[in-house]
């Protein structure tokens, strides 16, 4: 969390390089590997984050030796938030730094965040942040709301959304005088739509709103090239996110100066439902005005703003 994240940074500007020692217990919910990777994204190039098990009596004695045994050289510097601090310094024969052991800087213990995941989440570093987050994606045919519902829905519970990076391509290469479109294409978009999501997940608040992924992606490859993709397809599965909200295509089809599609929806729309009941993610339909529409959404979505406590 965020206070870990200033210990290590407070740490690594007074240091040449800084190790972390990160414990790892079995028993414990997020794997020690995990939570290495995702400090270690966060922190200055001149640390390095170690992990140990967590498997020795809370005495300075032992952890010196541990610690002694682990690192590549003895330490000039122990840097803790803790008040045993001074003493495992000692004990090891070096100085100590102590940093913000009142938790005056950044307010948070790992322990209040096992305990409520939800309204701490921001209290997360990016990485974790995006690893932890719940992902919802707006799935449809063409002209069926999912880009106005998913900027509603994240505006209204104050988190990202991912807008379409297929849009945004196709716009780019609509002059060309030979539109053929080929598989690599699509891929690629793919690849860049998962990117983006990625990205902004590390700003979420819990939540990663996303307009369309890997399946509606894998739907207009066949649109296009009239065959499917199986990698596109594989990834549909493996990629399927918490939830999927299927907006259905109950009012007229709406010419945003884009689309191009319009005898293509129905099938679109069939494809889509049926892929996304092959991934095995939950899909809720939702239907009716914008507003209806948001409602039925935040519904769907309230589970998945409860997280369970962490050991």
């Amino acid at each position: 969390h965020l206070g870990h994240l200033h210990l290590v940074r407070t740490g690594a500007a007074a240091v040449d390089h800084l190790y972390v020692l990160l414990c790892d217990r079995p028993d414990q919910t997020l794997p020690a590997l995990d939570r290495a990777v995702w400090l270690q994204d966060a922190s200055p190039a001149n640390v390095t984050v170690l992990v140990t098990p967590d498997d020795l009596p809370e005495a300075n004695e032992p952890w010196a030796a541990r610690a002694l045994q682990v690192l590549p050289e003895p330490p000039d510097l122990a840097v803790t938030s803790e008040a045993w601090g001074p003493g495992w310094a000692a004990t090891m024969g070096c100085d100590h730094l102590l940093v913000d052991v009142d938790r005056t800087t950044h307010p948070v213990s790992g322990t209040a965040l096992r305990a409520d995941l939800a309204s701490r989440f921001t209290d997360l570093v990016p990485a974790a942040r995006a690893a932890l987050a719940r992902r919802v994606v707006l799935i449809g045919a063409e002209s069926t709301g999912k880009s106005t519902l998913a900027e509603a829905l994240a505006a209204h519970l104050g988190t990202v959304w991912v807008p379409e990076h297929g849009r945004w391509y196709w716009e780019g290469r609509r002059h060309l005088a030979d539109q053929t479109w080929a598989t690599p294409e699509f891929r690629r978009i793919a690849d860049a739509q998962r990117r983006l999501a990625d990205d902004l997940a590390r700003l979420s608040t819990g939540l990663v709103v996303a307009d369309t992924d890997a399946l509606v992606t894998a739907v207009w490859h066949r649109r296009y090239t009239g065959h499917d993709d199986p990698v596109l397809l594989d990834r549909a599965v493996a990629e399927a996110p918490d939830l999927y909200l299927l907006c259905r295509p109950d009012f007229g089809w709406v010419q945003d100066g884009t689309r191009e599609s319009a005898d293509e929806r129905g099938w679109m729309q069939d494809a889509v439902t049926d892929l996304a009941a092959a991934t095995g993610a939950p899909v809720v339909q939702v239907s009716g005005p914008p507003e209806d529409r948001l409602q039925q959404a935040l519904a769907a979505v309230a589970p998945l703003q409860r997280f369970h406590s962490l050991v």
